[in-house]
C-alpha cells in the first residue's frame, strides 16, 4: 500500500555530421579499349575498396575536425586498461590484460564482444612461450595457450576472426603501429568491447560519377572517376569499449 516513487528514464544525443570522403582517379582511355576485364567495374570496386578502409581507419583513430571524424580510441570517456608490464620504451601485453579488459568493460555494464589488434600483435601472442622449466628445453608452454585450443580450428585467414579468451579477434592494419611512449614511436594498441555500442552514418552511401569533359581530360584523352562517401561514426556509449595503447608488437 505505499506509493511508487516516480522516475523518469534519461536519454542524450549521438550527434552524426555528413563527412565527405572522396577518391579521383584519372585513367588513360587506352585501358578502357584495351583493358581485358570489365575495368569499369574493376575501377569501381577498387574505389570502393579504398575508401571503405580510409574510413575504418578514420573512425578507429582519426584526431577528428569539421571535415574528419573523430576516432573511437580518442574519445575520452573509453575505459582505459595499462598492459601489466610496462616500459620506459613501451608496455608488453601479458596473459591477465586479456580478462582484465574484458572484466573492465563488464564494470561499465557493456557486453564484450572482441578485440581488434595488428596481425603481427595477434602473432606475437599466439607465439608468446614462458621460460623454460627444465634446463636443456628452448621453452616453456605457450602462455596464451587458450588461443591454440585442440578442438578448436587455428584461423589464418585474417578476413575471418581468431580467437581470444573465447572473443573474437580481428586483425587490421589500419590499427596503428606509430603510436608513441618514450623513445619509441613504433608501438599499437589492442582495442576491445561492444561494437554493437558504435554507430556509423552514411548518406546515400557511395556515389560514383564519370567524366570524359573538360580541358584536361579531353586533351589528354583520359577518363576521370570520382567516388564520394559522406558519413560519420560516434561511440552511444564511449565507456563500452576498453583500449590498452602504447604496446611493443612482440
Amino acid at each position: 500500500s505505499q506509493a511508487i516513487t516516480a522516475s523518469e528514464q534519461t536519454t542524450g544525443d549521438v550527434t552524426l555530421q555528413a563527412k565527405k570522403l572522396a577518391a579521383l582517379v584519372k585513367i588513360p582511355n587506352e585501358l578502357f579499349r584495351f583493358a581485358s576485364v570489365n575495368l569499369e567495374m574493376f575501377l569501381r570496386d577498387d574505389v570502393a575498396k579504398v575508401l571503405a578502409l580510409k574510413l575504418d581507419s578514420a573512425l578507429l583513430q582519426g584526431v577528428g575536425s569539421s571535415n574528419a571524424p573523430k576516432g573511437l580510441v580518442n574519445y575520452a570517456g573509453i575505459t582505459t586498461h595499462v598492459a601489466s608490464k610496462t616500459g620506459a620504451a613501451g608496455d608488453t601485453f601479458q596473459p591477465e590484460d586479456v580478462a582484465l579488459m574484458i572484466g573492465k568493460t563488464e564494470e561499465a555494464n557493456a557486453t564484450f564482444r572482441g578485440f581488434v589488434m595488428r596481425p603481427l600483435m595477434y602473432t606475437a601472442l599466439v607465439n608468446r612461450r614462458a621460460d623454460a622449466a627444465t634446463p636443456g628445453d628452448k621453452a616453456g608452454p605457450f602462455v596464451f595457450q587458450y588461443l591454440r585450443g585442440l578442438d578448436e580450428p587455428f584461423p589464418l585467414d585474417r578476413t575471418k576472426p581468431a580467437n581470444l579468451y573465447g572473443y573474437p579477434a580481428w586483425k587490421s592494419t589500419n590499427i596503428s603501429n606509430t603510436r608513441v611512449k618514450g623513445a619509441a614511436s613504433n608501438l599499437s594498441y589492442i582495442l576491445g568491447g561492444d561494437f554493437s555500442d558504435y554507430l556509423v552514418g552514411m548518406s546515400s552511401v557511395l556515389e560514383f560519377a564519370i567524366s570524359t569533359q573538360g580541358d584536361t581530360p579531353f586533351q589528354n584523352d583520359q577518363t576521370w572517376l570520382r567516388g564520394i562517401l559522406l558519413c560519420d561514426g560516434a561511440p552511444r556509449h564511449e565507456a563500452s569499449f576498453t583500449l590498452c595503447d602504447s604496446l611493443i608488437i612482440g
